[in-house]
């Protein structure tokens, strides 16, 4: 697996195959849904596949598959997993 730099992104901003730890979330507090899928600060997220257009954004957190749309990934803060 890839993974990004020790820099602060957000979600939407992975690549394909890299892998982060979600840190925390914008100004934007986050659905509940999300929490209850996995996307809590400190676990570790990886992008798996973009659909043709680039949106929406498949992802592999806590054991399954979530897809998502960018916009609502952009939301979600993360840097380089371990």
């Amino acid at each position: 697996m890839n993974k990004i730099s020790d820099t602060m992104t957000s979600l939407g901003d992975l690549a394909i195959g890299d892998s982060a730890v979600i840190t925390g979330y914008t100004d934007v507090a986050p659905a509940r849904r999300l929490l209850e899928m996995g996307f809590l600060p400190g676990n570790t997220v990886t992008a798996v596949r973009k659909a043709p257009l680039g949106d929406p954004i498949e992802f592999f957190v806590m054991g399954g598959r979530v897809s998502m749309r960018k916009v609502d990934a952009a939301e979600i803060l993360v840097r380089a997993g371990d």
